[in-house]
């Protein structure tokens, strides 16, 4: 499976990744996981926004290992997703050939504000 890290590189290792579902309770997350070293983190479906919200309140509760989104997710959202939390995208074969990685990274490009003021490093549109 394809993993782009944040910085747009692709990464072709094979790793023990611990995963989870995108709707499991932070507490019980922190306990079985707090000290894993890649825990991903799996959508469903690319409209799936638990993940999201699941990583925020990881990084907020302290976890330091990386978090890699899995599943069927789109270029659009890579911006998002590495500014809420996540180190990596892991996508499947069969997407990868449908969405290259010029595709990931010519998206990351064009979304550079946010409409948020706290969303990563990214400036708000509102004071753009």
């Amino acid at each position: 499976m394809p993993i782009i890290d944040k910085e747009g590189n692709f990464l072709a290792v094979a790793d023990n990744v611990e995963t989870i579902s995108n709707s499991a309770a932070i507490a019980d997350v922190m306990a079985q996981f707090a000290n894993a070293e890649i825990l991903g983190i799996i959508f469903p479906t690319h409209h799936d926004g638990r993940g999201y919200s699941l990583t925020k309140k990881l990084r907020r509760a302290g976890f330091n290992g990386k978090l890699r989104a899995i599943g069927p997710l789109i270029p659009d959202q890579f911006s998002d997703l590495i500014a809420c939390g996540f180190d990596e995208i892991e996508i499947s074969d069969e997407q990868f050939l449908r969405q290259p990685l010029v595709q990931w990274l010519a998206a990351k490009e064009i979304s550079q504000h946010s409409y948020q003021n706290n969303n990563s490093t990214k400036t708000s549109i509102f004071q753009s």
